[in-house]
């Protein structure tokens, strides 16, 4: 039998019992590229060959006979894995939230508008498609030795992946600075450590230093060292991280919050090999590989004068871009698999499975945190597991299905909901982030384009919230 999901073949099935509406959304459907099967009944689509093929549902509720509600009943119990996306004209949030808790991806109210409804077709193709390959991945998985996971370490096989992988193998080869950058909890000290394996100074020491983590005082005595009496509490000479990673490498955690003195001193041992303690009028050699992480933009730091120009030159010598993991969703369930392992191991706890809602949730979530996110919540599923089975996934989903199950059963539109909802999620988000639009998205796991777009629906100046 032939599998029709993908985004050049994929088959969405309709079910609607009234013939204007489900010619009226066939067409669209299909204007759009996707192959459609239509059917007047539950019944009718629940006998069809295309159905276990298919990409997604469509389904009316309100139906003589079996109604929508019966027929996700019917999927859910046939074990069938495709999406389902739910449409009434008599919605409200009781029925929304009865049918995502019975499995449904998603709930649209008539009249919809067709943007929206084309929007949650091609996520639901999306989580489809990434169903069918996790499946042949969980296959391929148990024939896999842990450490071929992924190479260098690093989990994933993704094209982004392979492309970051060149990029490791590049920096390897060589002995120049290096600026990795990408979000938070994208996994870049994995990167600086992979590429200190690989490189000719892999027997040498690795040192990571965290910028942000040592107030501007200590930097510098912490990188360079310090002489005994050169500040209060210097009882003694101390070797900074430079002379510790002399023969390695050294890595300096998100770079973008060193103080300007500290730009200028690292200048020189970039340029000469020299170090110097404070209190001291003597310099000390260092050979050392320099790598650093940033999640900033750091031209903008340069155009803003928080970083100087010629720092920002000599650090950006080779450059690596961590993907984030919403670009690499094909890669979540290997590193589900990982983490599922390894938090069991931890844990001292059988390895449980993982229902296909969840994987579903999983996959469709945007994972502001990004790996580490993911990390953590597979942390909270092993231990609260139960009868062999994984426990509900904690996710802060702001814009989806997760979301929409926490909303009281209060009478009104459920669009209306919705909305508001989003807009309150949106406050309370530009409200902790000080109003400051990037940092916002990020915590929203939306882009910046998107977050504009809804404050702008929603009337909301960012300004209200600046502190």
């Amino acid at each position: 039998m032939t599998d029709n999901r993908g985004p050049k073949n994929a088959l969405v099935v309709l079910v609607d019992d009234d013939e204007a509406t489900r010619l009226s959304i066939g067409q669209m459907l299909r204007l759009r590229g996707y192959a459609v099967e239509m059917f007047a009944s539950a019944a009718a689509a629940l006998s069809s060959r295309s159905l276990p093929t298919a990409g997604c549902v469509v389904t009316d509720i309100k139906m003589p006979g079996m109604d929508g509600e019966g027929l996700l009943a019917e999927i859910v119990k046939k074990g069938l894995s495709v999406p389902v996306i739910m449409i009434t004209g008599h919605g409200d949030i009781g029925m929304a939230v009865r049918c995502l808790k019975s499995g449904a991806y998603d709930f649209q109210e008539k009249p919809f508008d067709d943007d929206l409804l084309i929007a949650s077709v091609s996520r639901a193709l999306e989580i489809s498609r990434l169903r069918s390959e996790s499946e042949a991945m969980r296959r391929r998985l148990e024939l896999l030795e842990p450490s071929e996971d992924g190479r260098f370490g690093l989990i994933g096989r993704s094209r982004s992946m392979q492309d970051l992988h060149e990029q490791i193998a590049v920096c390897a080869g060589a002995d120049a600075p290096v600026l990795i950058c990408g979000e938070t909890g994208a996994g870049k000290e994995l990167v600086a450590r992979a590429i200190h394996r690989q490189s000719a100074r892999a027997n040498g020491p690795f040192v990571a230093v965290n910028a942000s983590a040592l107030p501007e005082t200590m930097l510098e005595s912490e990188l360079f060292g310090h002489t005994k009496g050169a500040f209060t509490g210097a009882h003694s000479d101390r070797d900074g991280k430079f002379v510790s990673a002399s023969g390695g490498t050294l890595l300096l955690d998100e770079i973008e919050n060193i103080a300007m003195i500290a730009q200028v001193q690292l200048l020189r041992v970039l340029d000469d090999s020299l170090v110097q303690p404070l209190g001291s009028d003597r310099t000390r050699k260092v050979n050392v590989r320099f790598l650093a992480t940033t999640k900033d933009d750091l031209r903008e730091r340069v155009r803003c004068k928080l970083m100087r120009d010629d720092f920002y030159h000599r650090i950006v010598v080779l450059t690596v871009a961590v993907p984030p993991l919403r670009e690499r969703r094909e890669d979540i369930p290997l590193l589900l698999t990982h983490f599922l392992k390894a938090s069991s191991a931890n844990a001292n706890l059988p390895v449980p499975s993982v229902p296909e809602n969840t994987l579903a949730a999983l996959l469709d979530y945007p994972w502001p945190g990004n790996v580490r996110e993911l990390k953590h919540a597979v942390e909270r599923m092993v231990i609260t597991s139960r009868d062999g089975v994984c426990g509900p996934p904690t996710l802060g989903d702001t814009f989806g299905p997760a979301r929409l199950l926490s909303l009281p059963a209060t009478p009104g539109r459920l669009r209306d909901r919705l909305e508001a909802a989003e807009a309150e999620e949106i406050r309370t988000a530009l409200l902790e982030n000080r109003g400051v639009i990037g940092d916002t998205a990020q915590t929203l796991g939306v882009s910046r384009r998107a977050l504009y777009e809804r404050m702008k629906k929603y009337g909301i100046d960012k300004d209200a919230f600046r502190a």
